[in-house]
């Protein structure tokens, strides 16, 4: 064999291995490129989302704080929602791991007024469970968890449909992207 011969086919050898190296690692960065992109997408859906509950939350805030101070949203009086009340919940949507559509709850909904606002104590048996304010106006019931657990929120928005029947719905919101919304059927007990 030619002794020039080698020395250009050991060169040849040596861009033909250096250029294989080259296409793996532009594979590899090609990938790292679309996984970078994928995570970037998902942060932005994130973030959207979080925005959409920030929004959501300050909007309750802002409720709640003129619901306590009675700004804005004095309560009408209406003596025929002032009793107790026997509420089925209903699930018909949901996004939470342990509950499903169809789920039912019962409670029993002792209402009355603390100057202007209303106060539905929410009685599991003869425990209660949990404590709502809100208004009443214009034969529509609007409360919300009194005092929230850390991460869920919990709205009710019920219309007033004659002296014994009240009917609307319940939302929870839980974590990120956990949610449950409840028909409500709540009739007076007599």
């Amino acid at each position: 064999m030619n002794t020039r011969l080698i020395p250009i086919l050991l060169l040849m050898l040596t861009i033909l291995l250096q250029s294989c190296g080259l296409n793996e690692r532009e594979k590899k960065l090609k990938s790292r490129l679309k996984e970078t992109t994928r995570k970037e997408q998902q942060l932005l859906a994130w973030e959207q989302r979080l925005k959409m509950k920030e929004d959501s939350l300050e909007q309750t805030k802002q409720f709640l704080d003129s619901s306590k101070k009675g700004i804005d949203t004095i309560s009408t009086y209406d003596p025929a929602i002032v009793g107790k009340w026997n509420v089925k919940m209903s699930c018909i949507e949901t996004s939470c791991s342990g509950s499903a559509i169809g789920d039912t709850k019962t409670e029993l909904w002792a209402i009355s007024y603390k100057q202007n606002t209303v106060v539905v104590n929410a009685y599991s048996g003869t425990v209660l469970t949990r404590v709502y304010i809100g208004t009443y106006k214009n034969k529509v019931l609007q409360i919300l968890d009194e005092k929230p657990n850390a991460g869920a929120l919990i709205i009710a928005n019920l219309n007033f449909s004659n002296e014994d029947r009240m009917d609307g719905t319940r939302e929870v919101i839980q974590n990120e992207e956990c949610r449950i919304v409840y028909a409500l059927n709540a009739r007076k007990v007599k």
